[in-house]
Protein backbone atom coordinates (compact mmCIF):
# COMPACT_ATOMS: atom_id res chain seq x y z
CA UNK A 1 0.00 0.00 0.00
CA UNK A 2 2.67 2.55 0.59
CA UNK A 3 4.50 1.61 -2.45
CA UNK A 4 1.30 2.40 -4.40
CA UNK A 5 0.87 5.52 -2.58
CA UNK A 6 4.55 6.55 -3.15
CA UNK A 7 3.81 5.98 -6.88
CA UNK A 8 0.47 8.11 -6.79
CA UNK A 9 2.76 10.91 -5.35
CA UNK A 10 5.31 10.70 -8.09
CA UNK A 11 2.83 10.39 -10.65
CA UNK A 12 -0.60 12.31 -9.35
CA UNK A 13 -1.32 12.74 -12.99
CA UNK A 14 -2.43 8.75 -12.80
CA UNK A 15 -4.80 9.65 -9.60
CA UNK A 16 -6.23 12.40 -11.45
CA UNK A 17 -6.76 9.82 -14.59
CA UNK A 18 -8.48 7.58 -11.89
CA UNK A 19 -11.16 9.86 -10.86
CA UNK A 20 -11.99 10.99 -14.19
CA UNK A 21 -12.33 7.73 -15.12
CA UNK A 22 -14.27 7.13 -12.19
CA UNK A 23 -16.77 10.50 -12.60
CA UNK A 24 -17.25 9.15 -16.15
CA UNK A 25 -18.98 5.74 -15.03
CA UNK A 26 -20.50 7.31 -12.46
CA UNK A 27 -22.46 9.50 -15.21
CA UNK A 28 -22.44 6.76 -17.19
CA UNK A 29 -24.31 3.79 -14.93
CA UNK A 30 -25.67 6.40 -12.33
CA UNK A 31 -29.80 5.39 -12.06
CA UNK A 32 -29.38 3.18 -15.02
CA UNK A 33 -31.92 1.20 -14.28
CA UNK A 34 -34.31 3.94 -14.82
CA UNK A 35 -34.02 3.58 -18.62
CA UNK A 36 -35.08 -0.05 -18.12
CA UNK A 37 -33.89 -2.18 -20.94
CA UNK A 38 -33.29 0.38 -23.41
CA UNK A 39 -34.00 -0.11 -27.13
CA UNK A 40 -36.47 -2.45 -26.98
CA UNK A 41 -35.54 -3.96 -30.19
CA UNK A 42 -31.95 -4.89 -29.40
CA UNK A 43 -33.16 -6.43 -26.04
CA UNK A 44 -35.30 -8.82 -27.13
CA UNK A 45 -32.27 -9.61 -29.09
CA UNK A 46 -30.63 -9.71 -26.32
CA UNK A 47 -33.11 -12.28 -24.41
CA UNK A 48 -32.67 -14.64 -27.47
CA UNK A 49 -29.38 -14.49 -27.81
CA UNK A 50 -28.99 -16.27 -24.20
CA UNK A 51 -31.14 -19.07 -24.55
CA UNK A 52 -28.65 -21.09 -26.91
CA UNK A 53 -25.25 -20.60 -28.44
CA UNK A 54 -26.77 -20.90 -31.89
CA UNK A 55 -28.71 -17.87 -31.19
CA UNK A 56 -26.01 -16.45 -29.52
CA UNK A 57 -23.15 -16.85 -32.23
CA UNK A 58 -26.00 -15.95 -35.01
CA UNK A 59 -27.48 -12.73 -33.32
CA UNK A 60 -30.62 -14.00 -33.34
CA UNK A 61 -33.71 -11.95 -32.93
CA UNK A 62 -36.30 -14.52 -31.96
CA UNK A 63 -36.09 -17.41 -29.87
CA UNK A 64 -36.68 -19.79 -32.57
CA UNK A 65 -33.11 -18.29 -34.05
CA UNK A 66 -35.24 -17.90 -37.90
CA UNK A 67 -34.37 -14.00 -37.91
CA UNK A 68 -31.05 -12.35 -37.05
CA UNK A 69 -31.04 -8.53 -35.96
CA UNK A 70 -29.55 -6.05 -38.36
CA UNK A 71 -26.30 -5.67 -36.93
CA UNK A 72 -22.81 -7.58 -36.37
CA UNK A 73 -22.48 -9.32 -33.74
CA UNK A 74 -19.38 -8.19 -31.59
CA UNK A 75 -21.27 -5.15 -29.77
CA UNK A 76 -24.52 -7.31 -28.90
CA UNK A 77 -22.61 -10.46 -27.58
CA UNK A 78 -20.89 -7.85 -25.33
CA UNK A 79 -24.43 -7.06 -24.25
CA UNK A 80 -25.11 -11.18 -24.15
CA UNK A 81 -22.07 -11.84 -21.83
CA UNK A 82 -22.71 -9.42 -19.48
CA UNK A 83 -26.56 -10.38 -19.19
CA UNK A 84 -24.97 -14.19 -19.00
CA UNK A 85 -22.68 -13.32 -16.38
CA UNK A 86 -25.61 -10.63 -13.97
CA UNK A 87 -28.90 -12.10 -15.52
CA UNK A 88 -31.29 -10.44 -17.27
CA UNK A 89 -31.52 -6.71 -16.40
CA UNK A 90 -32.17 -3.71 -18.14
CA UNK A 91 -28.07 -2.40 -16.41
CA UNK A 92 -26.67 -5.44 -17.36
CA UNK A 93 -27.30 -5.00 -21.06
CA UNK A 94 -26.27 -1.02 -20.40
CA UNK A 95 -23.05 -2.37 -18.42
CA UNK A 96 -20.84 -2.70 -21.80
CA UNK A 97 -21.66 0.95 -22.98
CA UNK A 98 -21.03 2.42 -19.57
CA UNK A 99 -17.88 0.49 -19.40
CA UNK A 100 -16.86 1.55 -22.83
CA UNK A 101 -17.73 5.03 -22.25
CA UNK A 102 -15.40 5.40 -19.63
CA UNK A 103 -12.40 3.47 -21.00
CA UNK A 104 -12.79 5.94 -24.37
CA UNK A 105 -12.17 8.95 -21.14
CA UNK A 106 -8.80 7.18 -20.84
CA UNK A 107 -7.95 6.39 -24.33
CA UNK A 108 -8.71 10.09 -24.61
CA UNK A 109 -5.98 11.09 -22.16
CA UNK A 110 -3.32 8.65 -23.50
CA UNK A 111 -3.89 9.85 -27.35
CA UNK A 112 -3.18 13.68 -25.92
CA UNK A 113 -0.73 13.81 -23.06
CA UNK A 114 1.60 11.92 -25.21
CA UNK A 115 1.65 14.96 -28.18
CA UNK A 116 0.47 18.04 -25.90
CA UNK A 117 1.60 17.22 -22.25
CA UNK A 118 -0.42 15.46 -19.15
CA UNK A 119 -2.66 18.59 -18.46
CA UNK A 120 -4.30 19.11 -22.19
CA UNK A 121 -4.53 15.31 -21.61
CA UNK A 122 -6.38 15.38 -18.33
CA UNK A 123 -8.45 18.52 -19.20
CA UNK A 124 -9.43 16.85 -22.48
CA UNK A 125 -10.75 13.66 -20.56
CA UNK A 126 -12.45 15.51 -18.50
CA UNK A 127 -14.30 17.83 -21.27
CA UNK A 128 -14.90 13.94 -23.02
CA UNK A 129 -16.51 12.63 -20.11
CA UNK A 130 -18.95 14.98 -19.16
CA UNK A 131 -19.98 15.82 -22.70
CA UNK A 132 -23.66 15.57 -22.88
CA UNK A 133 -23.72 13.20 -25.92
CA UNK A 134 -21.11 11.01 -24.60
CA UNK A 135 -22.90 10.37 -21.87
CA UNK A 136 -25.96 10.09 -23.38
CA UNK A 137 -23.74 7.18 -25.71
CA UNK A 138 -22.97 5.17 -22.83
CA UNK A 139 -26.26 4.73 -21.24
CA UNK A 140 -28.27 3.18 -23.98
CA UNK A 141 -27.95 -0.34 -25.48
CA UNK A 142 -26.99 1.06 -29.45
CA UNK A 143 -23.33 0.05 -29.11
CA UNK A 144 -22.14 3.43 -30.15
CA UNK A 145 -19.68 3.79 -27.47
CA UNK A 146 -18.33 -0.18 -27.95
CA UNK A 147 -17.23 1.35 -31.33
CA UNK A 148 -15.75 4.96 -30.10
CA UNK A 149 -14.08 2.96 -27.97
CA UNK A 150 -12.45 0.47 -30.36
CA UNK A 151 -11.62 3.17 -32.92
CA UNK A 152 -9.83 5.05 -30.25
CA UNK A 153 -7.69 2.25 -29.98
CA UNK A 154 -6.93 1.71 -33.70
CA UNK A 155 -5.95 5.76 -33.73
CA UNK A 156 -3.44 4.29 -30.63
CA UNK A 157 -1.25 1.94 -32.65
CA UNK A 158 -2.11 4.17 -35.64
CA UNK A 159 0.58 6.77 -34.13
CA UNK A 160 2.25 3.74 -32.00
CA UNK A 161 3.19 2.36 -35.86
CA UNK A 162 4.26 6.16 -36.74
CA UNK A 163 6.12 6.73 -33.59
CA UNK A 164 7.96 3.41 -33.79
CA UNK A 165 8.08 2.66 -37.69
CA UNK A 166 6.64 -1.00 -37.07
CA UNK A 167 4.64 -2.36 -39.01
CA UNK A 168 2.71 -4.26 -36.89
CA UNK A 169 1.22 -1.87 -35.09
CA UNK A 170 -0.18 -0.68 -37.99
CA UNK A 171 -1.81 -4.15 -38.55
CA UNK A 172 -3.12 -3.93 -35.00
CA UNK A 173 -5.07 -0.50 -35.80
CA UNK A 174 -6.14 -2.66 -38.84
CA UNK A 175 -7.67 -5.50 -36.62
CA UNK A 176 -9.16 -2.68 -34.46
CA UNK A 177 -11.00 -0.91 -37.64
CA UNK A 178 -12.11 -4.36 -38.21
CA UNK A 179 -13.73 -4.85 -34.83
CA UNK A 180 -15.15 -2.10 -35.62
CA UNK A 181 -17.14 -2.73 -38.36
CA UNK A 182 -18.10 -6.33 -36.45
CA UNK A 183 -19.95 -3.97 -33.66
CA UNK A 184 -21.81 -1.64 -36.20
CA UNK A 185 -20.56 -1.96 -39.95
CA UNK A 186 -19.64 0.85 -42.51
CA UNK A 187 -19.50 3.55 -39.38
CA UNK A 188 -16.57 1.88 -38.58
CA UNK A 189 -14.36 3.02 -41.87
CA UNK A 190 -15.40 6.46 -41.77
CA UNK A 191 -11.90 6.47 -39.47
CA UNK A 192 -10.00 5.02 -42.32
CA UNK A 193 -9.49 8.30 -45.02
CA UNK A 194 -7.92 10.19 -41.66
CA UNK A 195 -5.81 7.05 -41.00
CA UNK A 196 -4.66 6.63 -44.52
CA UNK A 197 -3.66 9.95 -45.31
CA UNK A 198 -1.95 10.44 -41.59
CA UNK A 199 0.27 7.31 -42.46
CA UNK A 200 0.88 8.46 -46.05
CA UNK A 201 1.75 11.84 -44.84
CA UNK A 202 4.07 11.35 -41.09
CA UNK A 203 4.72 7.67 -41.56
CA UNK A 204 9.06 7.26 -41.72
CA UNK A 205 9.60 5.22 -44.47
CA UNK A 206 9.75 5.31 -48.07
CA UNK A 207 7.39 6.28 -50.12
CA UNK A 208 6.75 2.59 -51.43
CA UNK A 209 6.72 0.74 -48.16
CA UNK A 210 4.05 2.71 -47.07
CA UNK A 211 2.00 1.73 -49.72
CA UNK A 212 2.50 -1.42 -49.13
CA UNK A 213 1.90 -1.69 -45.51
CA UNK A 214 -1.37 0.28 -46.27
CA UNK A 215 -2.25 -2.94 -48.76
CA UNK A 216 -1.89 -5.05 -46.31
CA UNK A 217 -3.59 -3.26 -43.92
CA UNK A 218 -6.54 -2.80 -46.20
CA UNK A 219 -6.45 -6.37 -46.43
CA UNK A 220 -6.53 -6.99 -42.82
CA UNK A 221 -9.55 -4.45 -42.31
CA UNK A 222 -11.37 -6.70 -44.70
CA UNK A 223 -10.55 -10.10 -43.05
CA UNK A 224 -11.31 -8.74 -39.47
CA UNK A 225 -14.71 -7.23 -41.01
CA UNK A 226 -15.81 -10.14 -43.13
CA UNK A 227 -14.57 -13.35 -40.83
CA UNK A 228 -18.07 -13.37 -39.12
Amino acid sequence: MQHIIAKLKKSPHILILGLIAALSFTLNFYAISNNGTGNEYYAACIKSMTLSFKNFFFVSFDPAGMVSVDKPPLGLWMQAISVLIFGYHGWAMLLPQALAGAASTVMIYILTAKHFGRPTGLISSLIFAVTPVVVVASRNNTIDMQLVFVLLAAAWFLFRSIDSGKWKYLFWAAVFVGLGFNIKMLQAYMILPAMALTYLLFAKEKLGRRFLAGILSMIIVLGVSFAW
